[in-house]
C-alpha cells in the first residue's frame, strides 16, 4: 500500500472530498489529487495531512509497521 492509498483510504472512510481535505490542510485540491495518484510521495505537509485524517504521519509514509523481526 502507497503512501496516495493510505491518504485516500482514510480521506473517503472520513468521507471527505479532494476539495474538503485540501482545504483542512490549506492546500489545492490538485495537490491532494497528485499525492492520491501517487505523484508527490513525500510531501512537506505530511503533519498537517495526518493531523487531519486523524492518523499517525509514519502511518502515513510507511504503513502499518511490522512487528516481526527476522
Amino acid at each position: 500500500m502507497t503512501l496516495g492509498t493510505r491518504v485516500k483510504e482514510k480521506r473517503k472512510e472520513l468521507g471527505y472530498t479532494q476539495a474538503t481535505l485540501a482545504e483542512h490542510v490549506g492546500l489545492t485540491q490538485q495537490a491532494i489529487n497528485r499525492i492520491d495518484s501517487d505523484i508527490i510521495a513525500r510531501p512537506r505537509f505530511i503533519l498537517e495531512l495526518a493531523q487531519v485524517l486523524h492518523c499517525d504521519p509514519e502511518w502515513l509514509l510507511k504503513g502499518p509497521s511490522d512487528t516481526k523481526k527476522a
